[in-house]
């Protein structure tokens, strides 16, 4: 889908790979020195943050709104590891399937495998 303000994007100007670089940055400098001159930047980045909601920076991709990866699931409400940790636990506890919680959770069925474990070890340890 296609919004007014991309039309006045300056990414829609320049070569889109600048925007998908492949490595494990993921973003390019040159891509976030486009953005910060960007007169839509604010419009981009509120529709990154509906994009991509609360997943975790491995499933994020890409500049958006003059922010790196890392820096929108920062932003987004990512969950960090110890707090995703406890979530994957209280969903377990509902009943909730290890697919549903990755994909609630914008995480890997191994994520959620690997805290299950190591929750029921704990338990175990404590027993």
């Amino acid at each position: 889908m296609k919004y007014e303000w991309m039309d006045q994007a300056l990414c829609a100007q320049v070569d889109s790979s600048l925007w998908y670089p492949e490595g494990p940055r993921n973003t390019s400098r040159a891509a976030l020195r486009v953005c910060a001159a960007c007169p839509v930047r604010a419009q981009c980045a509120d529709h990154a943050a509906a994009l991509e909601g609360n997943l975790s920076a491995k499933y994020r991709y890409g500049a958006w709104g003059g922010k790196s990866v890392q820096q929108r699931a920062l932003e987004g409400g990512a969950p960090q590891v110890g707090d995703r940790d406890e979530q994957i636990i209280r969903m377990t506890d509902r009943g909730m399937t290890p697919a549903a919680i990755a994909k609630q959770l914008g995480i890997s069925d191994r994520t959620v495998a690997r805290v299950r474990k190591a929750h029921r070890q704990q338990q175990e340890a404590a027993a």
